[in-house]
């Protein structure tokens, strides 16, 4: 599969035409990107995508496996292949970072449809977000696959890497999903995660402390909280879920403005301190887990 495909030039005009009527045919292309970089000398990596799903596991390896799926859409096969020309990954390291950034062509189209909006209390796109993120940033806006003022522009994006990097995500739209293997010992790494749209899904992590943001979306430890002993989680409007194994040991700090704490796991209860809801685990002595919702319940259910 190729490394990286060159930039194609495409009118503006022309490719305004992927906008066409409901009726009209369609077809996709996927551009691949398949790399893989010494994690020698590295201690963080960074990733900035404006929509698209993200995978990223961890394992005791030596290299970052990146694969990267650019997914474009239109009339025809060459336009929705030309398309996936239009939008860029820069994978470079500077100094112990390695940075994977997306560089969509947010100079000409400022709305992208992708397939697999959600409804989250009704709402079905964004509210105009600027990317790339920070003041420099254009104003930009997700919407569903076929309207007719986006661009079908998105990218799937796949890491592979130990868990004694950092990892920092930055994403607009999409979930997020992490996944830990048990060969992997504790790292010392740490992960710090935003989506504005989706929701984290967490097998088994093995980072040493996370932190995640979601304005719209759910946060699901499905699989116990695996070797993280500081977890530090933020959603506007979304719930956040706690599958833990018999024996789960620590503390978890819950703030709430709408919505209920849920627990189906254990018998302790929450103790109203300050502004905060706080439960004993256990001996109290593991995981130390902080939660902040605005819209949203706590749930501490059993693991399967």
């Amino acid at each position: 599969m190729p490394r990286y495909a060159g930039w194609i030039c495409v009118p503006a005009a022309a490719l305004l035409l992927a906008a066409a009527p409901a009726w009209a045919k369609h077809a996709e292309y996927i551009r691949p990107i398949v790399q893989e970089v010494p994690a020698a000398g590295l201690t963080q990596v960074v990733l900035v995508n404006l929509v698209g799903p993200i995978s990223i596991q961890t394992a005791p390896n030596d290299e970052i496996g990146i694969q990267i799926l650019i997914h474009g859409g239109g009339l025809d096969q060459v336009f929705a292949q030309t398309l996936t020309q239009q939008l860029q990954f820069k994978i470079e390291r500077i100094g112990p970072q390695l940075r994977i950034i997306g560089e969509y062509p947010v100079d000409r189209f400022h709305d992208y449809g992708y397939p697999h909006m959600k409804s989250i209390l009704g709402i079905h796109g964004t509210d105009n977000n600027l990317y790339p993120p920070g003041p420099d940033g254009k104003p930009v806006r997700i919407r569903h696959a076929g309207n007719k003022h986006s661009v079908e522009l998105w990218a799937e994006i796949r890491l592979r890497l130990p868990s004694s990097l950092g990892v920092v995500v930055r994403n607009i739209y999409g979930d997020v999903q992490l996944r830990g293997t048990d060969t992997d010992a504790a790292g010392s790494g740490t992960f710090d995660g935003f989506t504005d749209v989706g929701d984290f899904l967490i097998h088994n992590p093995r980072w040493s402390a996370m932190k995640l943001e979601s304005d719209y979306g759910a946060v699901k430890f499905l699989d116990g909280f695996g070797a993280v002993k500081d977890i530090t989680v933020k959603t506007d409007f979304g719930g956040t879920y706690f599958y833990l194994h018999p024996g789960a040991s620590g503390r978890i700090l819950a703030q709430k403005d709408l919505g209920f704490l849920h627990n189906d796991f254990t018998n302790a209860i929450f103790q109203k301190q300050g502004d905060e809801h706080v439960m004993v685990l256990g001996d109290g002595h593991g995981t130390v887990v902080h939660v902040d919702m605005n819209v949203g319940s706590l749930h501490l259910e059993k693991a399967p």
